[in-house]
């Protein structure tokens, strides 16, 4: 034998352990995902093709192949994740858009916070309340008499 003639070897199986019955049908599982269809869906139809697996392994093979085409993508594209654009906000997202007709002035949003810790918070909110039911049901009685 030549060295030129050296033997190639290619895999029938996908990268990983050979026992996870559903990983070849990971992209099939995630573009269903993607579709709307629910883990339970995928996996009867898992199921009808003879590769029967719990809702648990069709929800980490999904989370699987969407984490490697998201990190994919991500290096496929040279944009670091610290470089992506920031996430609009609620209000940036539900705000109407201006009108062409008059000039729109900035928009002044005061946030009334409280320095109260949240153990102070829960003690405040328990004093007020009443909750022994048998002490409830009397106070109830003497109101509507």
């Amino acid at each position: 034998m030549n060295r030129n003639d050296a033997i190639k070897l290619v895999p029938s199986e996908p990268p990983g352990r050979s026992s996870r019955k559903a990983r070849r049908f990971a992209p099939e599982m995630r573009a269903l995902r993607a579709q709307g269809y629910t883990f339970e869906a995928i996996r009867l139809a898992l199921a009808s093709s003879g590769v029967h697996v719990s809702n648990a392994t069709v929800q980490r093979e999904v989370a699987r192949a969407t984490k490697a085409s998201s990190s994919a993508q991500s290096a496929g594209s040279g944009v670091r994740p610290d470089e992506l654009p920031p996430v609009l906000t609620e209000s940036q997202v539900y705000a109407s858009p201006p009108s062409t007709n008059a000039p729109q002035s900035p928009q002044v949003v005061s946030v009334v916070t409280d320095m109260r810790s949240g153990k102070e918070i829960a003690e405040a909110f328990a004093s007020s309340r009443i909750t022994n039911p048998l002490a409830r049901a009397r106070l109830n009685a003497k109101d509507s008499s």
